[in-house]
Parts: structure tokens; C-alpha cells; sequence
């Protein structure tokens, strides 16, 4: 006996999944839309193609956090890296919202109807392919080491005390390539086979598990993509629910499923032919848009990204203000302590520890180094600098002082956590 690929074995749909797929259907669609839309903007170099839909949503959420939930400060809607912001959760809230009074109302107006299989057929189509170009976004981010590219010279010098959650974590994936592109293998492949419907039940479970284990690093170590995370997690789910029987019946009950037999999209062979050339095109297209973006990403701000002439760790060994030799206490708050010099910006550590964060340029020719404060771009400083017997010496006014500092220069591999390497044979554990 074979079976059809529809949310039961029988064509008529139980009312809780008539009434569970209306919900998903509007929740997972208003969440995914405008893809894959946005591609014809980006292709075109149309960026804000839908800005009246994204405006409009983000407005509706505006309003609701405002008057609905009372929320009295600003929701902002800038952009910060965080998937978690007040708008973001804002946003869930409108989304589950509509989701729920569109499929009571649709549950209203459509009662008698007994399944919806063509449209289920469709629109799990539709969701597959945003978890492809989703999985694959991530996936070769880690396989081409992007996302996590590499420890920083201020990762080494910071105490593991003193980092956040996050940036443990961060610093964890980014100091093994091996595991980050492991991590990354799992997302393409879960993408991979979300593409043939033969082999969508097996990426579905990969889905699952890898983004579940995504949602629970996130809610472990505060990382703020927790929702999307947990919505990428409840894609998966809603992918497997029609085989969640199947699975049951094989995997626990221990009993005999029957092979699957898929409805086809179209039944005139001229558009299984288009079904084929455009399903040619798209997964060509997310290849190469994706591998092309982490391997440009890499050369703009990851591994192969330039690096400063000064690129490094300098320990401070002597320092001179206005012609006064200062001693190296720890209590001190203005003599320097270490000039860490890293690809996107700089920081000078003071001997209490603390830290001022700077962006900085290299003139190599002039032999002068800028150093601007990070947070106040008015503020730019310069030294001139020379090597005198493998001791760096920089020179000038900074902040109104003559300085005169003198720094030995500390190599990365000097470091433990990057020399000590892979060993296949441990006659102990080497964990210090």
C-alpha cells in the first residue's frame, strides 16, 4: 500500500489539522514574505522593492508595543545585530496575533472544506526554499569560515572572566575551523536535501536537530538570534509533521510504512520542463550567490581581509610621560599596559586593566600610526613609530602629553591556546 503525500493518510483533514495548517499557514507566511521576492530587487539592484510591506508591518508593530502592550520607551528600529530587540518580540506578538484571527476567520468562511492538499502541496514548496537559501546563508558562512572567522589579539589578552557569554561562545567556534566548517557541512546538507521531496523527511530531522541546537546555544549563552532561532527550529517541525506518523510507526512502534507516493505539481509535461530548467536556475543561484558572498566577506573583513602593518599584541616595557618615566602599577589608569592592534579596530589596555577602544591607521611610509577614538570620531590622536632592536618605539602628543612608549612586540603563536595544536595521541589530558 502506498500513500500520498498529505498531512494524513486519508484526503479528509481532522478539524485540528484544518485548523492548526490555517494558523501555520498565515503565522510561517507574514515571517518568510517577502521571499523569494527580495531576489528580483537584489538582482536588479532594487534594495527597497517591498519597503511598503516591510513599513507597513513594522508600523502596525510600532503602534501595537505603543498602545496595546504599553510599552513607554522607544521601540527603535535600528539596526543592531540583534535579532532579539524590542520590536523583534514586538513583532512575534502581531504575527502570532493575525495569524490567529486570520485562521479563525478563514476556519469560518471555509468549514466544509475537507483538505487542502494542493495548497499544502505549494506552500510546503515555498517554505522548503526559504529553509534551503536559509540553511545555506549560515552554511557556507561556516564552511568558507566567515560567521566565526577567526580569535582576535584582543580575545587573547582578555581574561576568561572578564568576556561575555556571548563572546565565549563566539571565540569557542572561532578558534576551531574544523568544527565551525563541521557545523556548517550539517546546514548544507539539511539545505541539500530539502530540495528533492524523496529526501525532504531526512532534512527535516537534520533541520531540526541542527537548529535546535542553535536555539539552545543561543538561550545558553545569550546570544540575541533566540527567535529566529526557535522560528527556523519550528520550520523544521512544521517540514516533518507529515511524516511525523511514519516515523513514529518505524521508529518506535516498530511497524511497517508504506512507501510514499508524491502529487505531482503539474500533469502537462511542457511545465514539468519549466519545473525543471527554473529548479536548475535557483539552486545554481543560491550556490553561487552564497559561496561567491562568504568568499567576498573573507576578503573584506574575515581571514584574507588586510591587516595593518602594526597588526599585534605590544607589550608595553617602558613609558614616558612629559619626560617622567611612570612605574608599572597596577592601580594606574593612564599608563599603558598593551597596544592591541586588530584588522577592524584597536584597543589600548591601561595597567587596571581597562580598556580604550580606537580605530587606527597605518602610514608606512611616514612611519606614523592615527589612533581615533572609537566612540568619538573628532577625537584623533597620532604617534610616529620605529624599530629599534626588535623594540617598537612610539613617539608624539597624545592627549596634550609627550609620549614616548617603548613595546616589545608578543607573537600570537607565543600563546598556548594557538600553539598547542591537534594530537591524535594523549598520553594525558593536557588541560591547563
Amino acid at each position: 500500500m502506498k500513500v500520498t503525500q498529505d498531512i494524513s493518510n486519508s484526503t479528509i483533514w481532522k478539524p485540528t489539522i484544518l485548523i492548526a495548517f490555517r494558523f501555520f499557514f498565515v503565522y510561517l507566511f507574514l515571517n518568510i514574505f517577502p521571499f523569494p521576492l527580495y531576489y528580483i530587487g537584489n538582482i536588479f539592484g532594487i534594495d527597497d522593492l517591498f519597503s511598503f510591506y516591510i513599513d507597513w508591518l513594522q508600523e502596525l508593530t510600532i503602534w501595537t508595543g505603543k498602545n496595546i502592550l504599553q510599552i513607554n520607551h522607544e521601540i527603535s528600529t535600528n539596526y543592531s545585530g540583534s535579532g532579539d530587540r524590542t520590536i523583534d518580540y514586538v513583532f512575534q506578538f502581531v504575527i502570532i496575533i493575525l495569524a490567529l484571527i486570520s485562521s479563525s476567520v478563514w476556519s469560518i468562511l471555509d468549514s466544509k472544506r475537507k483538505n487542502y492538499d494542493t495548497l499544502f502541496l505549494y506552500f510546503t514548496t515555498f517554505v522548503r526554499y526559504y529553509a534551503v537559501a536559509t540553511m545555506f546563508g549560515y552554511g557556507f558562512y561556516k564552511i568558507i569560515p566567515l560567521q566565526f572567522s577567526e580569535l582576535k589579539n584582543i580575545d587573547l589578552i582578555k581574561t576568561f572572566g572578564d568576556q561575555s557569554p556571548m563572546g565565549l561562545m563566539w571565540n569557542f567556534m572561532e578558534y576551531s575551523d574544523t568544527y565551525t566548517r563541521f557545523s556548517g557541512y550539517a546546514e548544507v546538507i539539511a539545505g541539500v536535501l530539502l530540495l528533492y521531496r524523496k529526501t525532504v523527511m531526512f532534512g527535516a530531522i537534520i533541520m531540526t536537530a541542527v537548529m535546535f541546537n542553535v536555539f539552545m546555544m543561543n538561550m545558553s549563552y545569550d546570544i540575541p538570534v533566540k527567535l529566529y532561532s526557535a522560528l527556523l527550529t519550528v520550520i523544521g517541525i512544521f517540514l516533518l509533521a507529515p511524516d511525523l506518523k511514519r516515523i513514529l510507526n518505524f521508529l518506535i512502534v516498530n511497524k511497517n510504512v508504506a512507501s510514499k507516493v508524491f502529487q505531482p505539481y503539474f500533469t502537462k509535461e511542457k511545465l514539468k520542463k519549466i519545473t525543471i530548467i527554473l529548479k536548475v536556475l535557483i539552486i545554481g543561484y543560491l550556490f553561487y550567490s552564497n559561496i561567491n558572498d562568504a568568499i567576498d566577506g573573507q576578503k573584506q573583513w574575515g581571514k584574507k581581509a588586510p591587516k595593518s602593518a602594526l597588526y599585534g599584541i605590544y607589550e608595553v616595557t617602558e613609558f614616558i610621560k612629559n619626560n617622567d618615566t611612570l612605574p608599572p602599577l597596577a592601580t594606574d589608569t593612564l599608563r599603558w599596559k598593551r597596544l592591541i592592534i586588530d584588522k577592524r579596530y584597536t584597543n589600548i589596555q591601561t595597567m587596571n586593566e581597562g580598556f580604550i577602544k580606537l580605530k587606527e591607521k597605518t602610514d608606512t611610509i611616514l612611519k606614523t600610526v592615527q589612533l581615533t577614538l572609537y566612540a568619538d570620531s573628532t577625537d584623533v590622536q597620532s604617534l610616529s613609530y620605529k624599530l629599534k632592536d626588535s623594540i617598537y618605539i612610539f613617539e608624539g602628543i597624545y592627549n596634550c602629553d609627550t609620549l614616548t612608549i617603548k613595546a616589545k612586540k608578543k607573537e600570537r603563536e607565543e600563546f598556548l591556546l594557538i600553539n598547542r595544536g591537534f594530537h591524535w595521541i594523549n598520553e594525558k589530558p593536557f588541560n591547563r
